[in-house]
């Protein structure tokens, strides 16, 4: 397993952290689970504070960089975008209207699409004030712990491709005769 560099120091991801990722993303079954579902199934002694961790991007920025490769790639097999989900929603919607048939079943699997996508988060954020509320500093404040937060993501997401790349770049060269 290569190794990867990330703030100095020399880190992997560790068969438990890409099963949590793969556990996260594809669900067990076909059926979604929840952060600490994923990592008590990975093999987490401490599953409940596990899940939280490795999808916090400042604690565990390889993990979210490798659920984030997953999910593109679930995005890009199943051929799922959010202009093609949003207009799935909208045909369901309208056939629902014009037939006066349920249509719950074809929603809810659109919609559970949607969550292998990535494009629903189950989380509740309890908000004191709005973003109408603050004033230019604390905008541009918070803009960039929004951006750090991102930047480790990213960079963790550009090691992974590289290293990848470099894999597939050995083996195309020992296969060559």
């Amino acid at each position: 397993m290569p190794k990867h560099y990330l703030g100095g120091s020399a880190k992997t991801l560790t068969p438990a952290q890409m099963k949590f990722a793969q556990v996260l993303v594809y669900g067990v079954d076909g059926s979604p689970v929840s952060k600490s579902e994923a990592a008590k199934i990975a093999g987490y002694a401490d599953w409940i504070k596990e899940g939280t961790r490795l999808t916090n991007p400042n604690k565990s920025p390889l993990v979210c960089a490798h659920i984030s490769n997953l999910r593109d790639e679930v995005r890009q097999k199943y051929g799922i975008t959010f202009e093609r989900h949003l207009e799935e929603l909208g045909n369901i919607r309208d056939r629902g209207k014009k037939d006066n048939r349920n249509l719950a079943a074809a929603a809810t699997t659109e919609i559970a699409r949607g969550k292998v996508a990535g494009y629903y988060i189950d989380q509740k954020i309890i908000r004191h004030g709005k973003i109408d509320d603050m004033n230019l500093d604390q905008l541009y404040e918070r803009m960039r712990t929004i951006k750090e937060k991102n930047e480790k993501v990213l960079e963790a997401k550009k090691l992974l491709n590289s290293s990848e790349e470099s894999e597939s770049e050995r083996k195309d060269t020992t296969v060559k005769i």
